[in-house]
């Protein structure tokens, strides 16, 4: 499953009392009631200002059930700011990326914790369940009613908040697990963007569009999408190309794929959803990969201070099951840029995961001539990686990486401890570094 990089910026509110939530989606009813009331008035409707009311109404109308909740706020807080409100229910439930969320439902809303802290919510029980599309619709209209709305910035302040109101729902009910509402929701923020008052195109949630609708089942609503992304110049990184390469392939044009995987790596050559669907493409009809191997020369020739090329050639390499040549291109990107760590540290992973391999077939043969063969094989492997490990952990200041490679080296030097009091001193360095002493 492909999966939404999210950024979500907090926002810092006062800390206010809270009024009685009945009081709360009343009060916003009742202000919505007069709005369209007012809207319905053939004298009124005649002005813009009626309609700018109505589109406030509608958007105080969606805020009413989640007044004062903020993401990233722990649930003790929480339950402070909804003070007055009882949960009716709390369960367990996987959302679309695979995390599992505590959900606190409410007679309006489901909360979704993790680790006692609100990552989104849910409105059940909305005011009105189209209300921002609608709160769009009646600041359109006004726009077009008011002589003086080009020269206004109001109007485009309350576009936008609306946009990022959408996107922030459809975003929320995506990780909720209901992809098929959480494309329709891009799509309204999309269509937000492209009116009159904003006039822009809206690359990620067209493309999150598309995504969902992939998701959903829908192929031809997905690629008429993410066509319309890359007419407009956004490819996400590479993967509105191997997405819609994905769906070719699965219409049976196996060509159109191939094509559209090299336009893309052509342009985003560091890409792995691309790399991975071509080297696919390669093993599953049988080609010559030279192709690949000639887009990567091309690229490295225009560009060959860029460590990272080598380092694609090199995976690609390893894919196709090429080991020797792989760890000659790992070394390279580290020998052109060495702060460049992957490729020595895939040299590492190499050897490691050539070395797990082996354990497997050991694990399982009977022979004792051939178990000690694999064997053999199996701790050179392991002796192989300690060096690209080691000059991983020495390259890197990232903490993150210097813990996976410790953790790796630990695991090695644990197996050979016995050989000699360097073996032991090394496992105990890394063993302490992993427990953080």
């Amino acid at each position: 499953m492909k999966k939404i990089q999210v950024i979500l910026l907090a926002i810092v509110l006062p800390m206010v009392a809270i009024a009685q939530p009945s009081k709360v989606l009343t009060d916003a009813q009742k202000v919505l009631d007069k709005a369209y009331a007012a809207s319905q008035d053939a004298k009124k409707a005649t002005k813009a200002a009626t309609w700018q009311s109505l589109s406030d109404a509608y958007v105080k109308a969606f805020d009413a059930p989640i007044q004062n909740l903020l993401a990233g706020t722990a649930k003790s807080e929480v339950d402070i700011f909804l003070k007055g409100q009882t949960p009716i229910a709390s369960s367990e439930k996987e959302g679309a990326e695979g995390t599992t969320y505590t959900v606190v439902s409410y007679a309006d809303k489901d909360l979704y914790y993790r680790d006692n802290t609100l990552d989104f919510w849910i409105v059940t029980k909305p005011v009105d369940a189209d209300a921002l599309s609608k709160a769009m619709e009646a600041l359109e209209k006004a726009y077009s009613l008011d002589p003086k709305a080009a020269t206004n910035k109001d109007y485009a302040v309350k576009a936008q908040s609306i946009h990022d109101n959408l996107y922030t729902e459809a975003l929320y009910t995506y990780l909720s697990g209901n992809t098929a509402k959480a494309g329709s929701l891009f799509e309204n923020t999309a269509k937000v963007s492209e009116g009159k008052i904003i006039n822009a195109f809206d690359s990620l949630s067209t493309y999150y569009s598309g995504l969902m609708a992939a998701m959903a089942g829908d192929a031809d609503k997905a690629m008429k999408l993410y066509i319309t992304c890359s007419e407009k110049g956004f490819y996400n990184d590479g993967t509105v190309f191997s997405n819609l390469a994905e769906i070719y392939k699965a219409k049976g044009d196996v060509a159109k794929a191939r094509s559209l995987l090299e336009e893309g790596f052509a342009k985003f050559p560091n890409s792995q959803p691309i790399l991975v669907g071509l080297i696919n493409h390669y093993l599953e009809t049988n080609a010559e990969p030279s192709k690949l191997f000639d887009l990567l020369h091309a690229a490295q020739a225009n560009d060959p201070k860029n460590a990272s090329l080598y380092y694609v050639e090199g995976d690609a390499n390893r894919k196709l099951g090429n080991d020797e040549q792989a760890v000659a291109l790992f070394e390279k990107s580290t020998a052109i840029d060495p702060t460049y760590i992957y490729g020595v540290l895939n040299i590492g992973i190499l050897y490691y995961d050539k070395a797990v391999e082996i354990s497997e077939k050991a694990s399982q043969e009977m022979d004792d001539a051939k178990y000690n063969v694999l064997l053999g094989e199996l701790n050179s492997y392991l002796e192989k990686a300690i060096s690209p490990f080691e000059r991983s952990f020495n390259l890197t200041d990232d903490q993150e990486i210097k813990m996976a490679v410790a953790d790796y080296l630990k695991n090695i030097y644990f197996r050979f401890r016995d050989k000699g009091a360097d073996y032991q001193t090394a496992y105990d360095k890394y063993n302490n570094f992993v427990k953080g002493e």
